[in-house]
């Protein structure tokens, strides 16, 4: 089956709105990974998707800004990868999604299935650097960039935000989630510092490795309903 191509908006339009949300202040760690690390963690009927003959994580840091259906503000940082349904097209699946509003993470939790964890995620900002620090049950990440200037997409840019689907698994079955937003407005970044203590271990991850850093100042995005694969 072809994988579908690239796109700066979605191929999609979201019609039911199930959530709409705001991301502010958004962190990109990319680094590639091994596939066969990947594959194992991927829900039933997705493969991983590769750039440049390998599979890659994540790491991203964002204030969430939800206004539906239960509205909130947070800060957020959460685990990722890339991957490839059987119809060939596109997505995110996410390993873990750390909020600092345990009241948002309970309804996620219960009615879309997705690994939401309750933690404390702090951000914290200067004139020219942006940081993201998460601490839950004994295991915790940190991370410090420093934002440059407006950039035109790379290729490696465009495989890794241009995503208008999320796969999960709800109960037993595998779900997408339609989603879409303005295209992103990518400024240079450089990563100071970065600090594992668990966090990514917990998914037998490595930390970042020849990493694609990139910020956002802000998005806005609306999420549709869950369908099966």
């Amino acid at each position: 089956m072809e994988t579908e191509p690239l796109t700066p908006v979605a191929p999609h339009r979201v019609r039911c709105s199930f959530s709409e949300q705001g991301w502010s202040d958004v962190v990109f760690v990319h680094w590639p990974c091994a596939e066969r690390d990947i594959a194992p963690l991927l829900p039933p009927r997705t493969r991983p998707d590769l750039f440049d003959g390998t599979a890659w994580v994540g790491v991203v840091g964002l204030g969430m800004s939800v206004r539906s259906p239960l509205p909130a503000r947070f800060a957020e940082l959460n685990v990722r990868t890339f991957a490839v349904d059987e119809r060939g097209r596109r997505g995110l699946v996410f390993f873990s999604l750390e909020a600092s509003h345990p009241g948002f993470v309970r309804v996620a939790r219960a009615v879309g299935r997705l690994p939401y964890r309750s933690a404390a995620v702090e951000c914290t900002k200067t004139a020219t650097e942006t940081a993201y620090r998460v601490e839950r049950s004994g295991v915790g990440l940190g991370l410090r960039v420093r934002r440059g200037g407006r950039i035109a997409p790379t290729g490696a840019d465009r495989f890794l935000t241009e995503r208008w689907r999320m796969f999960s698994t709800w109960y037993r079955w595998p779900i997408e989630v339609p989603v879409a937003h303005e295209p992103w407005a990518l400024d240079s970044a450089e990563l100071l510092d970065f600090t594992d203590a668990g966090l990514l271990a917990e998914f037998g991850l490595a930390p970042p490795s020849r990493p694609v850093v990139r910020f956002a100042s802000r998005v806005d995005a609306r999420f549709g309903l869950p369908v099966p694969l």
